[in-house]
């Protein structure tokens, strides 16, 4: 009989390990592993599996889990803080927005559709949370620099084409 077959999946283990508190995870762990053996002879590997898979997801529940520092090895500060980013970026995004749709009101000389602020949009979102992206991978503040450019540098070509025709594409406005 194949040794490997007889494991339960590792997706499943490791998704178990992130969130079961670590005083816990010995007794259901151990617990568990009889389970998929009692699956394994029953059923087969197949539904073993999928069986196995659907008890580590009913114990993901509060009393399991406890604390959610646990969760984590980031600092609490710092999910905060990177919540906060993407919240001033959506607010960045949306008052920018603002700027023509009061023109239009003012003005004659803006005219913008349904399909202009959705485009404009899209891409303004698209940007912040690519900054964001750079923002939380990249740890050396030189590349951080550099791919922070690059993007903004990216955004304002696409505005550009998209508003006046720089290179002549068919997505260029009139």
């Amino acid at each position: 009989m194949n040794q490997k077959a007889k494991k339960p999946s590792q997706i499943a283990m490791r998704f178990f390990y992130w969130f079961c508190r670590p005083d816990f995870r010995e007794e259901i762990e151990g617990d568990l592993m009889e389970q998929y053996n009692n699956y394994y002879i029953n059923y087969g590997y197949t539904k073993a599996n999928r069986l196995f898979i659907k008890e580590v997801i009913l114990l993901f529940r509060p009393s399991i889990i406890g604390n959610f520092n646990y969760l984590s090895n980031t600092n609490t500060m710092d999910i905060i803080n990177q919540n906060k980013r993407l919240v001033t970026i959506l607010a960045i995004a949306i008052a920018i927005l603002f700027i023509p749709l009061i023109a239009m009101n003012l003005s004659n000389d803006v005219n913008w559709t349904l399909f202009d602020f959705i485009v404009v949009g899209v891409l303004l979102v698209g940007t912040g949370l690519t900054l964001e992206f750079i923002l939380r991978k990249i740890k050396t503040l030189k590349y951080r620099i550099i791919f922070g450019i690059i993007l903004f540098v990216v955004l304002f070509l696409i505005w550009a084409e998209l508003s006046v025709g720089i290179f002549g594409t068919p997505f260029a406005g009139s």
